[in-house]
């Protein structure tokens, strides 16, 4: 089985240094300065199960498919959600008969590439480890998780099986029938966890230690929540982790008692401590000067929010701060979540 994977970053580093062995797949990334250093040293991953690790990959790294002839059965997709249109249109010329993309992006892309991407063509996919890219060539599973993988019409199919013992080489990987519910579920840690870090600047401990910004945090979850039950959308629990839960209620929003909240509030509370040092990979983008993911994260839940009727006000006000981040408009700092309480 042929193989390639679109985007060496963090994850697709991971997945390309952790199947070599058996599948030996061919990589592609257009930042020349990854391309360089791998075809130099080799795809170096840092893991406690191999503390040196050399995986000798130097003639299988391209900066686009067309340097290479070969046609691939299966295409991992781990580039950024902003250039994930760009890498399927060209990876789609490579697929032998049987091939097809497998989309591993933050958010919800799917409906993006089915405008050009026939349905047969593309298996949905969740990366549920914590992963980083310490220097060009140079990756780290960081945290444990699962990956999820699933049809996009929910059946159970053949090729998502043999998917499953391809990626199983990487980390435990779990097949759904209800690959959308399991993606929009994603999507709301990264709608909180994510892009509050990203305007803050702040670690997740020090965001998660402050009782009003644990509250735009159940804000946050509560609007994804309710658009979730309007458009039909059934949530999943992602690497054991039912985010859902610790949405607000209705009566929380509205001002009135709820005690559940203290119980909501506290594991949260627990969440940042036990990954208080956690920093948000959108953070890390907009310190470079880069855009972010959010139209694809929180700017889904305003979407489907206008598509049901449903207000989402907290999360339109966050997609507008990191864009005004973005365009050099306003500064990251922790005072932009303090515009989020008055939401």
């Amino acid at each position: 089985m042929r193989i390639a994977v679109v985007g060496i970053g963090a994850v697709g580093g991971v997945i390309a240094s952790y199947i070599d062995k058996e599948y030996t797949p061919v990589m592609i990334s257009r930042n020349k300065e990854i391309v360089e250093n791998i075809r130099e040293k080799g795809l170096k991953i840092k893991n406690p199960r191999f503390p040196v690790c050399n995986i000798q990959c130097c003639p299988s790294i391209y900066t686009s498919f067309s340097e290479q002839e070969e046609k691939f059965d299966v295409i991992f997709l781990c580039t950024k959600a902003i250039n994930v249109e760009d890498a399927a249109k060209e990876a789609l010329n490579y697929l032998t008969e049987i091939g097809f993309l497998v989309s591993f992006q933050n958010g919800i892309v799917e409906n993006s590439l089915l405008d050009f991407v026939p349905e047969e063509k593309l298996v949905g996919g969740i990366i549920g480890f914590g992963a980083t890219m310490h220097k060009p060539g140079v990756v780290e599973m960081t945290s444990s998780g699962e990956i999820v993988i699933g049809e996009l019409n929910g059946k159970i199919s053949e090729r998502v099986q043999v998917l499953k013992t391809i990626l199983d080489n990487v980390i435990e990987t779990r097949i759904t029938e209800n690959i959308w519910g399991a993606k929009y579920s994603k999507l709301l840690i990264n709608a909180c966890i994510t892009t509050m870090g990203a305007v803050s600047g702040l670690t997740l401990g020090e965001m998660l230690s402050k009782p009003e910004f644990r509250k735009v945090f159940r804000h946050i979850l509560y609007e994804g929540v309710e658009v979730a039950k309007r458009k039909g959308i059934k949530l999943e629990k992602i690497s054991g982790v039912p985010i859902h839960k610790l949405a607000a209620s209705k009566r929380e929003v509205e001002g009135r008692i709820c005690l559940s909240k203290y119980h909501k509030d506290l594991v949260i509370r627990i969440i940042g401590r036990k990954y208080k040092n956690l920093k948000s990979s959108s953070l890390q983008s907009l310190e470079r000067r880069r855009k972010t993911e959010v139209d694809f994260i929180n700017g889904i839940i305003v979407r489907y929010g206008k598509e049901t009727g449903f207000e989402t006000p907290v999360n339109e006000k966050i997609v507008k701060i990191v864009h005004e981040i973005e365009q050099g408009e306003r500064n990251i700092s922790s005072k932009n979540l303090d515009e989020l309480t008055l939401c």
